[in-house]
């Protein structure tokens, strides 16, 4: 091993370091992973056209697809808000429950899970969410549970959501949305869903909630009457992917074009046009900061390709070669998912990724899972740096760190679940 490969394998570690620390204060993602990748280009001696063509050009050329299938999964979604369907689904769930607050958030839950499994996009999130946790600080929930339960229930989704999934298959080429992927989701969100349930139930009996209760359903605008037919709108985009194997743009747009039909937004041109431009304007707008931190993370991960050798060089014989371990490793550092931290690939975890790849030693599609459920399973469950968990604390008035503490634990026993079933189905 040459001087020069262990200088520069201790800089890049270095650095790496330093970005863990700068992503768990909250630092600028887009700015962080931008000014690593120059650190990394210069620190690995990447020739100057490779890092003006290829670096900063060609990582965000190619992550075009991605980015569609982001933008219309969040117009999608904002149809779903705006059209009142997913109000509608919402307050038909609760009037099913009747007054009984544990049959209430257990329904509302499932049902959040489902709508999720296809609306996109941290406004959606937040729509629904002042449609959900009303209704449930109506019925006495305590705040932590019900914001803790809509949390989960939108983190659920995530496992079948084309615009979730296809973010994480964007840094994994050779992966696709396909009949395996499909069955290690159905059974992900199955174990994400029980555990929530188990969540559910578990603080309603400690804090001996549950009785039923007189109350009155908060009147939401998104809740308007509107077709029954129109429920099966939200679920449009990933049938047509699952059964017809339609790719997500066209899922996504023949779900806009029904919700919109039945929700008689087509019945003259003008309300058509206006509700089509609002509908994408704010679709857009929800994921104008995800697609700019995106491609900062797509940056960075074509520079990390090219000092690929050098940490593979000066770690190949430090970094276990077993999959077991790895996987074990990162079950027990679960708590390093938050706050951005190196188990979160859109966070510091870039790095660790870029590290892991360095070394050969693992298949693609082991990668895939080890950083495919950390968003889901630790962020968006408990992580307070995720967007719409932001919003939910603060709309909720809560504590992060009690936030953390109610959520944390059942985000762990989820991690690990579906990490597990995740090698079993897909990585082994």
């Amino acid at each position: 091993m040459s001087l020069y490969v262990i200088v520069a394998g201790i800089l890049l570690l270095v650095s790496f370091a330093g970005l863990i620390g700068y992503c768990m204060k909250g630092g600028n993602l887009l700015v962080g992973f931008v000014f690593m990748a120059l650190i990394w280009c210069l620190v690995g001696r990447v020739p100057y056209r490779t890092v003006i063509d290829t670096v900063f050009q060609s990582s965000v050329e190619s992550y075009g697809p991605t980015i569609a299938i982001i933008v219309f999964g969040s117009w999608f979604g904002r149809v779903i808000v705006d059209t009142g369907i997913a109000g509608f689904i919402i307050k038909k769930t609760v009037e099913m429950a009747g007054d009984k607050p544990l049959v209430t958030t257990i329904l509302v839950s499932l049902v959040c899970t489902l709508i999720f499994t296809s609306a996109f996009g941290v406004g959606s999130v937040m729509a629904i969410g002042m449609i959900v946790l009303p209704i449930l600080f109506s019925l006495g929930v305590e705040k932590r549970v019900a914001v803790g339960a809509y949390m989960m229930s939108v983190a659920g989704g995530m496992y079948l959501n084309l615009g979730y999934v296809n973010q994480l298959l964007a840094l994994f080429p050779n992966m696709t949305y396909d009949n395996s992927y499909l069955r290690f989701a159905v059974i992900a969100t199955i174990i994400h869903v029980i555990v929530m349930l188990i969540f559910i139930i578990y603080h309603f009996r400690k804090s001996g909630q549950g009785k039923a209760r007189a109350w009155a359903v908060v009147n939401s605008g998104s809740a308007q009457q509107i077709p029954a037919v129109a429920a099966i709108v939200p679920f449009l985009p990933i049938l047509m992917v699952a059964i017809f194997k339609w790719k997500p743009v066209p899922a996504f747009l023949i779900g806009i074009f029904f919700g919109l039909l039945l929700t008689r937004n087509m019945t003259s041109y003008k309300l058509a046009i206006e509700k089509v431009q609002k509908t994408l304007y704010d679709g857009i707008a929800d994921v104008g900061l995800l697609i700019g931190m995106l491609y900062g993370v797509n940056i960075f991960s074509t520079a990390a390709k090219q000092v690929a050798p050098i940490l593979s060089e000066l770690l190949g014989g430090v970094i276990p070669q077993s999959a077991i371990i790895i996987l074990i490793v990162f079950i027990i550092c679960a708590p390093l998912g938050l706050f951005r931290g190196p188990l979160m690939v859109f966070g510091s975890g870039a790095a660790t990724l870029a590290i892991l790849q360095a070394t050969g030693f693992f298949p693609e599609s082991f990668l895939f899972i080890l950083f495919l459920v950390p968003p889901v399973a630790i962020v968006a469950n408990s992580c307070p740096t995720q967007s719409w968990s932001m919003w939910g604390i603060s709309y909720a008035k809560l504590e992060p760190k009690t936030y953390i503490r109610t959520n944390f634990p059942w985000s762990w026993l989820i991690f690990a679940a579906n990490l597990l079933a995740g090698y079993m189905i897909i990585a082994r």
